[in-house]
């Protein structure tokens, strides 16, 4: 037994720690390793060539529209509950463009969010990838290891609510939509964000807009609800 754990931490981990937990920093840290895992798949692209990107994204909360849902197909539902206590508690947000980054993933890790918005929040709105089809063939893309040319599947489109503790990774080639911050007006979430790029821009970005007469793709962002332990 250690009769000082507030001096000396035990160098053991408890046995159900996820991810090949180990212990480090002189026994006063736990390592998740490899909790997220980088892809470059530039050497399958027409340039072959790429490099490590680190940025920063100070992410302005976007608008809500707040009338009721539109006549028609229903608004796609976040899959995970959040706690926001700002002025606009719900709404409906429309998905105007998506897009994909076909030989690198991409992770944003949240740093902070503005001062007095303890409940901020950010959407992650993906889709699947069609089969390609006509001139999506033309698009560069990886053979192996990513999603392949196609157009995104808007029938199979989800969306989630994530908070400024948690961070996502999109797969490459995987489409999502710009990042999109929850919060009141004037505010804003930053984010560090890591990838890879050949500074091509068919091959770093490509961008669908999705054009539609009616609704839409609106995603419809919950009320206030208890936050999901993932």
């Amino acid at each position: 037994a250690n009769p000082h754990p507030d001096i000396r931490p035990s160098a053991s981990l408890p046995s159900n720690l996820s991810h090949n937990a180990v212990s480090a920093n002189q026994h006063t840290a736990i390592k998740y390793q490899n909790v997220s895992a980088p892809k470059d798949l530039y050497a399958q692209a027409p340039s072959a060539a790429s490099k490590p990107i680190v940025s920063i994204f100070s992410c302005a909360a976007r608008q809500l529209q707040q009338p009721p849902s539109p006549s028609g197909n229903p608004p796609i539902s976040t899959l995970l509950p959040y706690t926001y206590a700002g002025p606009s508690r719900a709404g409906l947000f429309r998905v105007d463009i998506l897009e994909r980054h076909p030989f690198t993933t991409q992770t944003f890790v949240p740093l902070a969010a503005s001062a007095g918005v303890p409940h901020a929040a950010y959407l992650v709105i993906v889709a699947p990838t069609l089969p390609a089809e006509g001139e999506d063939s033309s698009l560069p893309a990886p053979k192996t290891g990513g999603k392949g040319p196609g157009r995104p599947d808007l029938a199979n489109l989800k969306a989630f609510v994530a908070t400024p503790g948690q961070a996502v990774t999109y797969g490459a080639g995987t489409w999502h939509a710009p990042m999109v911050a929850l919060g009141p007006p004037g505010t804003a979430i930053d984010f560090v964000v890591t990838q890879f790029a050949s500074g091509v821009g068919a091959e770093d970005c490509q961008e669908v807009v999705i054009e539609a007469q009616g609704e839409g793709v609106v995603v419809q962002v919950p009320e206030r609800m208890p936050v999901a332990k993932l």
